[in-house]
């Protein structure tokens, strides 16, 4: 990552909230939840109030899938405006019942002088 150039957040991004959700699937469903998941993280990006949504594995912990998505509104928002979206509906009720362990989430608060991002060169 030698020269990449680091993307500062300036104080003013730290209004919104960032929402961090983990879910666990047995790890040979995992395909078929990314092919579910996928039309809805293309969706969300698309959101003028989405700023970022990275998704993750637990190499430690397989079947184990994370992601962390920065919003710019308020939680009210995301439940009155953004959750019910009817893209997400097919997705809930396809992968919902691949879930081994109920979904566990937070409602962060970014910290305005701790924000930090680094885009590789082109």
């Amino acid at each position: 990552m030698d020269g990449d150039k680091p993307i500062y957040i300036h104080p003013s991004l730290s209004s919104g909230f960032v929402l961090s959700v983990k879910i666990w699937i047995p790890p040979e469903k995992i395909s078929e939840f990314f092919a579910l998941f996928k039309p809805v993280y293309d969706a969300v990006i698309a959101e003028e109030e989405c700023r970022f949504f990275v998704v993750t594995q637990n190499e430690q912990e397989p079947g184990c899938i994370s992601w962390v998505e920065g919003w710019t509104k308020d939680v009210n928002w995301l439940m009155s405006e953004q959750l019910p979206k009817s893209y997400y509906q097919p997705y809930l009720k396809e992968t919902e019942a691949m879930f081994t362990k109920p979904r566990f989430f937070e409602i962060l608060k970014p910290e305005a002088s701790f924000g930090h991002f680094k885009v590789p060169k082109t």
